[in-house]
């Protein structure tokens, strides 16, 4: 991860194929590629998905949900309710882009992007029930 981070500080972008399931529905698990670059400060908002090492040492890519100062508080599409801190120092990357099934989605310029985002994090008190019904459509393998 460290390599990463030097390369986006050196304002390359890179790609990473995206684990887990905390991003469902809207970043799949060994799908998706995500493409992650350097950020300014005015994009550290609510509603930005970005990689970053949380205060536990745990790196993840989340969507901020909050933001107070330097500090961050994070959250994934696929949870209900937890919720991760960080400094705004440790955000290795934003991201800028989506490769799905062949084709690229740009999320900076995408409206369809900003509209769900907004539409999810407008939802997250009812997220319970479409995730669920989205599990029960798409059943999660175990990460290895």
């Amino acid at each position: 991860m460290e390599e990463i981070r030097r390369l986006i500080s050196e304002g390359v972008t890179v790609e990473l194929k995206a684990k887990g399931y905390s991003m469902n529905p809207f970043i799949m698990h060994l799908r998706d590629e995500l493409v992650l670059g350097p950020w300014e400060d005015k994009e550290i908002c609510k509603g930005a998905v970005v990689l970053v090492k949380d205060r536990r040492g745990c790196y993840l890519v989340h969507r901020i949900i909050e933001r107070n100062g330097d500090e961050i508080t994070l959250m994934g599409d696929g949870n209900i309710g937890l919720k991760e801190k960080a400094d705004i120092k440790e955000i290795i990357g934003i991201l800028k882009a989506i490769k799905r099934k062949g084709r690229t989605y740009n999320t900076a310029d995408s409206k369809v992007w900003r509209l769900y985002s907004t539409l999810w994090t407008w939802l997250t008190p009812l997220r319970r029930w479409p995730l669920g019904l989205w599990r029960r459509l798409n059943p999660q393998q175990p990460l290895q």
